[in-house]
């Protein structure tokens, strides 16, 4: 019988969503690759939440609620920081491994992620709250203090994530036709001064 928390969890279609494409007579591959698509689905549940508090931060900033929208910021910033956790999670999947069942993956990449690239991109926007004056640095020091922290976040997010790659595939190229590791080095930049 589900229990109230399994259902509003909604745990069996949860636990249910992880198919590694590694036949069953392949434990060890397989458990490899269950842990590849465990570690990637869990971080786009976290990314969907980080739009989520990115929107209402943008809400709370054009109603002039700089406390809100700086805290709402930070638990951006918490999201980016655990995401950048769950690149630690594969540093325990050996690269051999990663090479085992990545034909599996077709021409999947985390490139084609649509949430990854959202959050990125409005993050990276000069004024990604959407101030009426279109301008960041009419904010609060509260709220530029807590934008330079989570640009700082994802700067470590992007590096940790080139490190991971440069580990597990070095100079082949990336799974979706990128060039692997040059396509990263050009993503990483320093945030801005706040």
């Amino acid at each position: 019988m589900e229990t109230p928390y399994a259902c509003y969890l909604q745990l069996p279609d949860l636990l249910n969503l992880q198919r590694p494409r590694t036949p069953d007579d392949r434990p060890a591959q397989w458990a490899d690759e269950h842990f590849f698509i465990t570690v990637h689905q869990s971080a786009e549940v976290l990314v969907s939440q980080a739009l989520v508090d990115l929107d209402r931060a943008g809400q709370q900033a054009r109603a002039g609620q700089d406390a809100g929208a700086a805290t709402s910021l930070r638990r951006v910033t918490a999201v980016v920081d655990v995401l950048e956790s769950h690149l630690a999670l594969l540093d325990h999947l050996a690269p051999e491994s990663f090479t085992a069942f990545r034909p599996l993956l077709d021409d999947a990449s985390g490139a084609q992620s649509s949430q990854f690239s959202e959050l990125f991109r409005r993050i990276a926007m000069r004024d990604c709250l959407g101030s009426a004056s279109g301008e960041e640095h009419t904010r609060g020091r509260e709220v530029a203090d807590a934008l330079w922290a989570l640009r700082a976040a994802v700067t470590r997010w992007r590096t940790r994530h080139l490190l991971l790659v440069e580990r597990m595939i070095g100079d082949r190229p990336g799974t979706g036709g990128t060039s692997g590791l040059a396509y990263l080095r050009s993503r990483i930049d320093l945030p801005p001064d706040g």
